[in-house]
């Protein structure tokens, strides 16, 4: 596979997990609450809604600038590691309290 080609695949995988974990916060944070204090305190001062549109376009426009970078081989290995901390510590906890 090429290397263009495996980018497109780690930047999709990346933009797919922001838009899950935006959807699963804004509906699970009520029942379960928010571990990520940063995102706690944006809640409780603008409110849901809003702190996640913020934060999500911020980690989006990151994925982007990430996969745009020149240096195509740390671009890939950033967009891996961010790709397995996504799923760790969002797809698995939130599956997992949404949906079992």
């Amino acid at each position: 596979m090429r290397l263009g080609t495996r980018l497109a695949i780690l930047v999709a995988a990346n933009l797919g997990l922001q838009l899950f974990d935006g959807f699963a916060t804004y509906i699970g944070w009520e029942q379960h609450g928010e571990m990520n204090p940063l995102l706690r305190a944006g809640f409780d001062r603008f409110g849901a809604g809003p702190t996640l549109v913020a934060a999500k376009a911020l980690a989006i426009v990151l994925v982007i600038a990430l996969a745009a970078s020149p240096r195509r081989r740390l671009a890939m290995t950033g967009l891996a590691l961010t790709l397995m901390a996504y799923t760790t510590f969002s797809l698995l906890p939130w599956a997992q309290r949404l949906f079992g």
